[in-house]
């Protein structure tokens, strides 16, 4: 949020958050990576070791360069992690994308037309006669297929979602600015296992505000106590 807030575009009519912009770095770890991709920002792992404080520089993504603005020097090259991630960029974030690539495919279902070629493809990942992992093997039942490779892109459906106390705010903001009216999966529980014994004064609100608000789009709210 923090690295966001300092390159990042305002969102018109959203204050206080911002989207969008470029990240670079050696090594940006799974978790950041994913932030990044959701806010629409545009993550690049790439060789830094060429880049100073306050060099002025320019980043091509198609053509995976980095030079200097001045000279036109070739600092770095790099591979974007996926495709999609030019997509993600223009749809404002992965999440966007993601809703509306499903709704496009919906609604040319409905039509009858064919498969939408609007969308980039994530490339596959080379076949393998290595068995799966346990976990591999839990992503893929989810996905309909025996197992899911490192690296490769899936959307496994989710039928049972567990939402805890001490990032429900945080969830619940989120759910506000994807216009949330009610939970697609079969189950979505919010628990209070954290706060419950020793709450905080925030947390106190947090108990009699949050229960309401997931039970109101067909969730199921564990009390407190």
């Amino acid at each position: 949020n923090s690295v966001l807030w300092f390159m990042g575009d305002d969102i018109p009519h959203v204050p206080n958050k911002r989207g969008g912009g470029l990240c670079l770095g050696g090594k940006i770890a799974p978790i950041f990576f994913n932030t990044m991709e959701d806010a629409g920002a545009l993550p690049i792992e790439v060789d830094v070791s060429n880049l100073n404080m306050g060099d002025v520089i320019d980043v091509y993504p198609y053509k995976g360069e980095v030079r200097n603005h001045e000279t036109g020097e070739l600092l770095a090259t790099f591979e974007l992690k996926t495709d999609v991630l030019i997509d993600e960029v223009r749809a404002g974030g992965r999440i966007p994308l993601i809703i509306g690539r499903g709704l496009t495919t919906k609604a040319r279902e409905a039509l009858g037309l064919p498969h939408s070629d609007v969308f980039r493809q994530a490339k596959d990942v080379a076949e393998s006669d290595r068995g799966f992992s346990l976990a591999q093997k839990m992503v893929g039942r989810a996905c309909g297929v025996k197992g899911i490779r490192p690296g490769a892109y899936c959307e496994p459906k989710m039928t049972s979602v567990g939402s805890q106390d001490t990032t429900g705010p945080m969830t619940r903001d989120e759910l506000k600015d994807l216009a949330c009216l009610g939970f697609s999966a079969d189950l979505v529980m919010q628990s209070f296992c954290h706060t419950a014994a020793y709450p905080k004064p925030v947390d106190v609100n947090t108990h009699h505000t949050l229960p309401d608000f997931i039970m109101n789009r067909g969730g199921v709210s564990l009390r407190p106590g």
